[in-house]
């Protein structure tokens, strides 16, 4: 019997998820846990559970550092587009260790440029992969040509968040 397991799949809510939050706060056992479903959980588990460690994250960014690594290569994975979703938009926001930007951008080039994957994925990977740069100078110009050659054939969603970030390379240049 796991108590966070059981929480996750007693409702499928914006406030459920939000009382999960609450609950584990900055608690690095229960933060631990909720991690162990992300990556090991059935795949209902996981996708619910990769909500809660989005929000968790947002909230306390500093119990998410020892996990980045496995998160990133989760990524790898053949895994629910709620995990990807949530994991990606985690990336946006958190700072990607030197040591593993040269993998996440990897994998994050490969999601901006899929017409298969979600437009969320896609979204989020164009910002993560942004922040990236900013310490990578030189794939700066790899994902101006990648966001440039997928929008013309783009939902709306895509082609605003490829101007944004078009406009932030050219800001980030000068």
């Amino acid at each position: 019997m796991n108590p966070l397991r059981d929480e996750i799949l007693r409702e499928h809510s914006k406030a459920q998820t939000m009382r999960i939050v609450h609950h584990i706060g900055d608690n690095p056992t229960l933060f631990d846990e909720l991690v162990k479903l992300v990556l090991e959980g059935e795949k209902l588990v996981a996708q619910r559970a990769a909500w809660v460690l989005r929000y968790c994250t947002e909230a306390h960014p500093q119990l998410a550092r020892p996990h980045v690594e496995n998160l990133v290569k989760n990524l790898r994975n053949p895994i629910h587009d709620a995990v990807k979703r949530n994991t990606v938009s985690l990336l946006e926001t958190f700072p990607v260790p030197d040591e593993l930007a040269g993998e996440a951008a990897d994998i994050l080039f490969r999601f901006v440029a899929d017409p298969k994957e979600p437009v969320a994925v896609r979204c989020f990977s164009m910002t993560a992969l942004l922040n990236i740069c900013k310490n990578e100078p030189d794939l700066l110009e790899e994902l101006r040509l990648t966001i440039e050659d997928m929008m013309p054939h783009s939902t709306a969603g895509l082609r605003s968040r490829g101007s944004r970030v078009l406009k932030q390379i050219s800001d980030f240049r000068r």
